[in-house]
């Protein structure tokens, strides 16, 4: 009987929660989250769309044509002090991006194309309900890339943008987060030599938490 007891016992130990195992924070809302901890939305390509209007010069006059990007993947960290919506970091990766071959007689690509945070960007949030807040963010960007040519990559020197509002709306709840961005750059962003110019770079991006 006691043997029976015993094991009985041991059952019932090793099937009973262990109460003392960790569990992740709970947040009542977004608001409350973004409040408490920075938080992390990742930027899949997947849903995430953007273009680029380029220029070159070819027998003697520009010939222009927009240029649509493909997003890799890139993350967004935002917090909340008070009440202003703090980005810390914003950074997007794309795939390669074609130059025409007129440029350099030759198939030529922008590789590592990449545009960061450079320091962080504060706005005030407005919020129609504590899971639902909208922002327009003035982001300082550098735009960072290399030129493949002739099986040779060369570093390009990294762009320090002009300010560029990154329009945000998040929704949710607070074990989970959604974000839609909007970022336009109007004018010049990079040229080449009088041959090639890049302009107007447009991003409609949408990320969420990665929820364990």
């Amino acid at each position: 009987m006691r043997s029976l007891a015993f094991i009985a016992l041991f059952v019932s130990a090793c099937t009973s929660p262990d109460s003392s195992a960790p569990t992740g924070p709970s947040f009542a809302s977004v608001h409350d989250r973004l409040a408490a901890e920075p938080t992390r939305l990742f930027i899949p390509g997947e849903g995430s769309t953007g273009s680029l209007v380029a220029e070159h010069y070819t027998n003697g006059a520009w010939v222009s044509g927009t240029s649509t990007l493909t997003i890799d993947n890139g993350e967004l960290v935002a917090k909340l002090a008070g009440d202003q919506l703090v980005a810390q970091t914003f950074d997007v990766s794309f795939a390669p991006i074609d130059v025409p071959e007129s440029v350099f007689g030759k198939p030529a690509q922008l590789i590592d194309v990449r545009v960061t945070l450079a320091t962080s960007a504060t706005a005030a949030a407005t919020w129609t309900s504590s899971d639902d807040a909208t922002t327009s963010l003035p982001l300082q960007l550098d735009l960072s890339w290399s030129l493949a040519i002739d099986n040779t990559v060369a570093p390009l020197g990294t762009q320090h943008l002009p300010v560029i509002p990154l329009d945000l709306a998040l929704t949710g709840a607070g074990d989970h987060v959604d974000g839609s961005f909007a970022l336009h750059a109007m004018g010049d962003l990079w040229s080449w030599a009088d041959l090639l110019e890049l302009s107007q770079l447009d991003l409609q991006l949408s990320g969420a938490t990665i929820d364990d």
